[in-house]
């Protein structure tokens, strides 16, 4: 497929997988109105012609008398990174004897998508109310199988492995970080969005500027003192809007669990920025460079800023 079809066809699975389309009886939508959501996000002109050509083109998707769904129906869904399960006091400590999150009956795990929807699901049931981080990108990469029930949206498991679970591993904390993409118009007039060069073990990518918050310090006040270090900037920002935070499970080193939170900012210079980088080479960042919002959304590879930079790209217009 080209570049614009596979973007189409990133947008319009997510979609799907999210359910926020008008799903009819057999998982089918109607190509008309994919093609209205898909434009939405994407912000360009989309036919529901060019959905169905997306449809017979992605190994995942199938068309069908003008309508369009996934190809494989058996419920198995590509979930966030953390999933919140949420259960009693007393059933943790039974899980941690047990080696699994695992219920009597061989019952589902329900797993949510929102964390406070969770603790209010642990605050009705009778016992200490905890909520359980369930790292679901390790359980992608071990193969293991969720289903998404249709009705209530809760995630569905049989059981899940304790290494799968991050507060339930020794040494687990939570860490806050934030981070910011500063938006200036280019020569042309359209906006503009200024990412990093980061140079890793894994190898060299873009990014956004971000780090962990100073004890007390807001994640607004973070993200513009991250922006204004990584990037190497004299040049106070107003904070133009929050689009949104993310969540995933790591390893810090030692071998500890953490879950990770990312506030993410679009920030407003207060005064031109052009040719006043100088960016930190001590934490491996080699070079600023701006961007459209079509093309940053292409530069940013890590799967979980992705959904963020798609939204943010929609907020700038």
């Amino acid at each position: 497929m080209s570049s614009d079809h596979e973007r189409i066809a990133e947008v319009l699975g997510r979609l799907l997988r999210e359910r926020k389309l008008a799903i009819e009886r057999g998982g089918w939508v109607p190509a008309s109105h994919a093609a209205e959501m898909v434009a939405r996000e994407l912000e360009v002109t989309i036919s529901a012609d060019q959905i169905l050509v997306v449809a017979r083109a992605h190994v995942r998707l199938e068309s069908q008398g003008g309508r369009i769904r996934g190809r494989h129906r058996d419920r198995t869904v590509v979930p966030p990174d953390i999933l919140y399960h949420a259960c009693t006091q007393h059933q943790m400590e039974r899980y941690s004897e047990q080696g699994a999150v695992r219920l009597p009956g061989n019952r589902h795990v329900f797993l949510s998508a929102d964390e406070a929807q969770a603790w209010r699901a642990a605050h009705r049931m009778d016992g200490v109310p905890r909520v359980l981080f369930i790292d679901t990108a390790r359980n992608r990469r071990r193969k293991l199988r969720l289903q998404r029930s249709r009705r209530s949206g809760l995630y569905l498991a049989r059981s899940l492995s304790i290494s799968d679970v991050l507060n339930l591993r020794s040494g687990f904390a939570e860490q806050l970080s934030a981070g910011g993409i500063p938006i200036q118009a280019g020569p042309d007039g359209m906006p503009r969005m200024a990412l990093i060069r980061v140079t890793r073990r894994s190898g060299v990518t873009w990014e956004v500027a971000k780090g962990k918050l100073e004890p007390g310090e807001p994640p607004e006040w973070a993200g513009v003192r991250e922006v204004q270090e990584e990037m190497g900037i004299d040049v106070d920002f107003n904070v133009r809007s929050l689009v949104g935070l993310v969540r995933y499970g790591f390893m810090a080193p030692g071998g500890r669990p953490r879950l990770k939170t990312i506030y993410l900012y679009l920030l407003d210079p207060v005064s031109d920025m052009d040719g006043q980088f100088n960016p930190s080479t001590r934490e491996g960042i080699g070079d600023v460079r701006w961007f459209t919002p079509r093309e940053a959304c292409e530069a940013v590879t890590h799967s979980s800023l992705r959904p963020l930079m798609h939204r943010a790209r929609a907020m700038v217009g």
